[in-house]
């Protein structure tokens, strides 16, 4: 597995903290509707941390993250014509905080891209 990339300009934080940025290695989820894969699509998710002090711990439980990660955009992935960014943000953010253990790691979820690709008609 690919290791997260901890961006080079931080995000803002609070206080003295400047915060960080970590950008996910790509993902590829099928959106699977009746059975059959109707499209693919990939995607580039970085996360905005409040701290920079916890880059090792978001690190250290990356492959949780990940792995919840998937199991939600696959259920995302699997309804309606279009990849829908906000219920995806609300589905990756209580899974950070169910496996972070804290609401106060991650500031936000951002889709740098969505790409589709169509299959079949």
């Amino acid at each position: 597995m690919a290791r997260p990339v901890l961006a080079q300009n931080p995000a803002p934080g609070t206080g003295d903290d400047p915060g960080a940025e970590i950008f996910l290695p790509r993902m590829l989820v099928p959106a699977i509707q009746d059975n059959q894969v109707k499209r693919h699509y990939a995607l580039l998710i970085k996360l905005r941390l409040f701290k920079r002090a916890d880059v090792d711990k978001v690190r250290a439980s990356m492959d949780r993250l990940q792995n919840a990660f998937v199991f939600d955009l696959n259920d995302v992935a699997a309804y309606g014509d279009n990849f829908d960014r906000e219920r995806a943000k609300r589905r990756l953010t209580a899974s950070a905080v169910r496996v972070l253990g804290s609401d106060d790691i991650i500031e936000e979820i951002v889709f740098e891209r969505v790409l589709e690709r169509r299959i079949g008609n």
